[in-house]
């Protein structure tokens, strides 16, 4: 703790009155290599180099560290030495300007100084020199955590760095960190010669945590109160010169490799111009690369077949150059892809993961995946057109990635067509499963009722037991069956929706990432992300349309032959009530559909002015408009509850009618038997009430849901000037990967 009665000087005044005058100048340098002693610039202005000798002789160009002008205080650095003797060693020189003086100090002289004015000249000088020392980092690393002083902190791993200034950090234990990705706690303890070393991290150095440690901060003034800083500085010069060492070495291996690649380079160069001039007439002089565009165009062509893709091979500048590559006929057709991995343990090659480009491990060869009609990939082999089921060994013999491929929208105005298109292009399998196994399972559905029947007329005339554990098993048995069924039909719908869902979805990402900034730039950015979710709110809407309302509808028309196979007029009545009925639950779905287009502009719009908001908030609290802002969003949030409400009003308008529809359903029936003369018996009759109101309940589900189709109609019509915009017209000419001169630059 500072001593209150205590009377500081400053450096200055200690410099004056301690200090021993040093003239240095660019013919006379000083070497800073006392770790006893500072230099104080008492005038002039001076440049501090790091330099390597070996046997008094320097070994390669003085390193510019910082400049300093006169005010200014210089610590002394030990050399470094190699600890066998011999290489060289790393010192630092100071070259001033004419007439600079320095004045050398005592560093134990230091303690007269005032902490505060000590930490800041400290602090100068750890910033200075770890910001030479990051010279050679590509790019600093991003920190994921701060340390900050008078703190103890534990940290995970990711990257430690400071917000502002100079933090002296505990070091990590071993193993659990790397100081600038380099040094290690072991070299920090050589260094220091202590097991509590701290080092100083700024705005260009960081420690990279590799395990979770506890880690305390502390500030250069609190060092220097507590009479620990200049031992803590002559631990990070030595840390510095690790450093330093290691940049230089990799420094040389890149400039080795720079010389590797520029020799290389020459000599593809020559090699091209000694081809080309042998080429006078441009004839193909490399059968391979000619092979290897074919086979690559060849595979594309299979997949595209398969995916309704057009892959447009981009012709080659002249028959000699260089083949053309996956990316090039991706940027020429317009279509975008991904890479997957191909996991032995994940048995990919047994699933359906749509139309895939891989390669054999052994020569690189492209090989077409199509999927089969019952999910097994089939190898193509471009050149023979033949192909084979894929095992488990022909897979272990390709690479582990492959590129999925996604179909683009057509240049032109979209419509539905080239949407619907798009989704159920190469799903004739999966709907014919869906018709497989749901007609079987609609049928199914009438056998309680027929066996109820059963058992009716067998009460009446006095059966047996037998008959009744007869017909109990069976149903059983065609319960498992129904079971099944049921599962392979929700099997086939989920792979319908999830294929068609992102099909479509990427296909109208990828067009929006097309348009004109023009475009765009009209409509918010609320808006544009609303709008992107359309499809997957349409996937969520056809999922409970289609798997619980439609195919129950379809799959159970045969309900309506079974009734009028017992009584025709029954079944003329059971027709126009169902026709009826599907007439009103229509009715009640189209009129939530402008009810639903308020609802989804409200929402938009108030998604819109959020993402205003939030993006300019620092301008809303410089001008305080936050008020304003809020009154906005206010408004527009009481127009979408407004329009909500209106449409839940509606809903439950249906959802009384589906209701309330079966016991219409069963009135009706009772009152059409109990005024005619009917020749139906009891069993006939009960038939006839479980299937027609079974058939019924499908239809209020039906009606229940038309509503999630409704909310699609606006949000489609919405979306549709994104879609009928023309996205930018591509510049045609050949494929450019890297933009490079045709020049060679070599050294002179």
């Amino acid at each position: 703790m500072q001593d209150a009665g205590r009377k500081y000087v400053t450096i200055s005044e200690l410099a004056a009155r301690s200090g021993t005058s040093v003239p240095c100048a660019s013919n006379l340098p000083v070497k800073l290599d006392d770790p006893d002693c500072v230099w104080f610039i008492d005038r002039g202005s001076v440049n501090l180099f790091l330099v390597e000798v070996e046997d008094g002789v320097e070994t390669a160009a003085p390193q510019h560290l910082l400049s300093r002008d006169s005010g200014w205080l210089l610590p002394g650095v030990a050399p470094d030495e190699q600890s066998d003797g011999e290489g060289t060693t790393l010192s630092l020189v100071a070259k001033g300007a004419t007439d600079t003086i320095l004045r050398r100090l005592p560093a134990s002289a230091l303690s007269e100084v005032h902490p505060s004015e000590l930490a800041s000249q400290t602090d100068t000088w750890l910033t200075a020199m770890t910001d030479t020392l990051s010279r050679f980092a590509g790019r600093i690393p991003r920190p994921t955590a701060l340390a900050e002083a008078g703190r103890s902190q534990t940290f995970s791993t990711g990257t430690l760095s400071v917000r502002r200034g100079v933090v002296w950090v505990s070091a990590p234990p071993r193993g659990a960190g790397l100081y600038m990705d380099i040094v290690d706690r072991a070299e920090i303890e050589e260094a220091s010669g202590t097991r509590e070393a701290v080092v100083p991290l700024t705005r260009t150095s960081w420690f990279t945590m590799v395990d979770t440690a506890m880690l305390s901060g502390e500030s250069s003034e609190a060092l220097a109160h507590r009479g620990a800083l200049l031992g803590a500085l002559a631990t990070f010069h030595k840390i510095a010169f690790v450093l330093e060492r290691v940049n230089r070495r990799l420094a040389v291996v890149d400039d080795a490799n720079l010389e590797r690649a520029m020799t290389k380079s020459r000599r593809t160069a020559e090699n091209a111009a000694r081809q080309r001039l042998f080429n006078i007439y441009d004839q193909p002089v490399d059968r391979d690369a000619a092979a290897e565009d074919t086979a690559l165009a060849d595979a594309l062509q299979v997949i595209g077949h398969h995916e309704g893709i057009d892959f447009k091979v981009p012709a080659r500048r002249d028959p000699s150059a260089s083949p053309v590559g996956l990316l090039d006929i991706l940027d020429a057709s317009g279509v975008r892809a991904r890479r997957v991995r191909l996991r032995q343990e994940d048995k990919w090659w047994r699933g359906d993961s749509n139309a895939l480009l891989a390669f054999r491990a052994k020569d690189g060869e492209p090989v077409a995946l199509l999927p089969g009609l019952f999910g097994n990939y089939r190898q193509i082999d471009p050149a023979s057109k033949r192909g084979v089921r894929v095992t488990a060994s022909r897979a272990d013999a390709l690479m582990d990635e492959a590129w999925m491929f996604y179909c683009p929208l057509p240049p032109e105005s979209v419509g539905p067509a080239d949407l619907l298109s798009i989704a159920f292009h190469g799903s004739g399998a999966d709907v014919a499963r869906l018709v497989i196994a749901g007609l079987p399972g609609g049928l199914i559905k009438l056998l309680p009722a027929l066996a109820l029947g059963f058992v009716a007329s067998e009460v009446a005339v006095g059966g047996s037991s037998r008959s009744f554990h007869a017909v109990a098993v069976a149903l059983a048995a065609v319960g498992v069956i129904g079971a099944l069924l049921h599962l392979l039909q929700g099997t086939a719908m989920m792979r319908l929706e999830g294929r068609s869902a992102s099909r479509v979805e990427a296909a109208f990402w990828d067009r929006l990432m097309r348009l004109p900034p023009r475009v765009l730039h009209r409509r918010p950015a609320g808006d544009l992300a609303t709008s992107g979710m359309t499809f997957q709110n349409l996937r969520d809407g056809v999922q409970e349309v289609v798997a619980d309302s439609v195919l129950s509808v379809v799959f159970l028309l045969p309900v309506l032959g079974l009734i009028f196979f017992y009584d025709a007029t029954l079944g003329a009545i059971a027709l126009a009530f169902s026709l009826a009925s599907l007439a009103c639950a229509l009715f009640l779905a189209l009129r939530q559909v402008s009810p639903y287009g308020r609802a989804i502009r409200a929402t938009r719009r108030v998604a819109g002015r959020l993402f205003q908001i939030v993006g300019g908030i620092a301008k809303l609290r410089v001008e305080a408009a936050e008020g304003s802002a809020y009154a906005i969003w206010a408004q527009a949030y009481r127009e979408q509850k407004q329009a909500e409400l209106k449409l839940n009003s509606l809903e439950g308008h249906s959802h009384a009618f589906a209701a309330a529809l079966p016991f219409f359903a069963g009135g009706v029936l009772l009152l059409a038997v109990a005024m005619g003369d009917r020749s139906v018996g009891v069993s006939g009759f009960l038939v006839v009430y479980l299937v027609f109101i079974t058939f019924q309940s499908a239809i209020a589900r039906l009606g229940e849901s038309l509503g999630a189709v409704a909310a699609t109609l606006p949000a489609f019509e919405q979306m549709r000037p994104l879609l009928a915009a023309v996205p930018k017209t591509e510049v045609g000419g050949e494929p450019v990967e890297l933009l490079v001169s045709y020049k060679m630059l070599d050294r002179v």
